[in-house]
């Protein structure tokens, strides 16, 4: 008998007692969830330990590092989708529910359950158009090759009456998903929810505090292929708060059908080499920061393109240009030439557009009357992504 089975047993026996009386409920609920995560956990310090030691346990290890940049191998969405903060605001076609949840007062007992509004909803991501079963094997979470979007959970206390409150409060239910041969009933349909995306073991722990109206996102623990929830495909979410008499919400979203974004975010996802082989040319573009105290927020793009001149011999094409972080997806960049003595001189302008993670629009505007060798040409032209940078994989 699964533990959580056990969790049901305890609720049920427990219909006569007072409606707040619930702790006992709670408690069989957080050793469900408990015991479902150290599952995941212990495999975690396993293979932790298997890497770092050769397998040989040891009560203090040799690795010194604080860990490099990498893609989460369990990973949920693309790494691109999103950084913290998450919306405040839901967006498409979301599905809200009124619900109680289990509640405390500051010195943690049971007090009247408060009723919040849950809030599940989709935002597009990019997609790489590459499925997990190919060769080479595509994201994790996408086995079709379309559109992802990133899941969204709000937990909405009401404004103004109990926003901020202190002194009594709602906490944390528990989650778990129904999806394909996943049942609730098993530790692999537990859920991480986490307040900032692209985690790796982070969570919105079961039984804490929600002092404030709050979004997570719904992520996979980290610990084996069993943990894997896919939440562009269609699934139930299931919200239990454990309180006597009171039946768990479910919702339920169906296959995400959108394409994705239509184009990606100028951030530094977008920093790679690029290439047209049709035109012979190489195009670098980076991606600064400011570092500027009056504008923290401030973005540089560096553009390098390497093409010919009309007598066939390599010429570079360069510029840059700053702005501020409003998550534009276009951007017009001054373009020069280089000349002898390595100084330049103005050549026209070039708007940059990421179309998806791996092609990138360039549309090129010159000046007229550029003197020959200087090669003119304007229009879109379409380069290729080589590779993605270290820690940062746009997919």
């Amino acid at each position: 008998m699964t533990v959580f089975r056990l969790t049901l047993l305890v609720c049920a026996g427990m219909a006569s007692l007072p409606v707040f009386a619930a702790d006992a409920a709670q408690d069989s609920a957080r050793s469900y969830h408990d015991a479902a995560i150290s599952t995941a956990r212990a495999k975690l310090v396993t293979a932790a330990t298997a890497a770092r030691s050769g397998g040989n346990a040891k009560a203090m290890g040799s690795y010194t590092g604080s860990g490099s940049p990498f893609a989460n191998e369990y990973r949920a969405y693309p790494p691109s989708c999103a950084a913290w903060p998450l919306p405040d605001a839901s967006s498409g076609s979301p599905v809200s529910k009124r619900m109680a949840l289990y509640s405390r007062d500051a010195g943690g007992n049971a007090v009247t359950p408060e009723t919040v509004t849950v809030t599940i909803w989709r935002v597009p991501c990019s997609s790489s158009g590459r499925k997990s079963t190919d060769n080479p094997p595509g994201p994790p979470y996408n086995t079709d090759g379309l559109g992802n979007a990133m899941t969204f959970m709000r937990i909405d206390r009401d404004y103004p009456a109990n926003e901020g409150r202190t002194d009594k409060f709602p906490t944390f239910p528990l989650l778990n998903i129904k999806q394909g041969n996943i049942t609730i009933d098993q530790d692999a349909s537990a859920v991480r929810a986490a307040p900032e995306p692209n985690t790796f073991v982070t969570d919105g722990p079961y039984d804490s505090p929600i002092l404030v109206s709050t979004t997570y996102v719904l992520e996979n623990y980290n610990f084996g292929a069993d943990y894997n929830h896919y939440y562009s495909y269609a699934f139930d979410l299931v919200v239990n708060p454990f309180i006597q008499n009171q039946p768990a919400t479910t919702f339920s979203l169906g296959d995400y059908t959108g394409s994705g974004l239509a184009a990606m975010p100028l951030d530094g996802y977008v920093a790679a080499q690029y290439y047209n082989s049709a035109r012979n040319e190489g195009l670098l573009i980076q991606m600064g920061e400011g570092y500027d105290p009056a504008n923290p927020y401030r973005r540089q793009v560096i553009f390098d393109l390497l093409t010919e001149d009309l007598n066939g011999a390599p010429f570079w094409l360069v510029g840059s240009a700053a702005f501020d972080n409003t998550f534009p997806t276009s951007l017009s960049v001054p373009i020069t030439y280089l000349v002898n003595g390595n100084t330049t001189q103005p050549w026209g302008s070039a708007t940059v557009v990421l179309r998806n993670c791996n092609q990138l629009d360039v549309t090129f505007a010159p000046k007229s009357g550029l003197a020959a060798p200087v090669p003119s040409f304007s229009g879109k032209v379409t380069y290729s992504r080589i590779f993605a940078a270290n820690g940062l994989m746009c997919e």
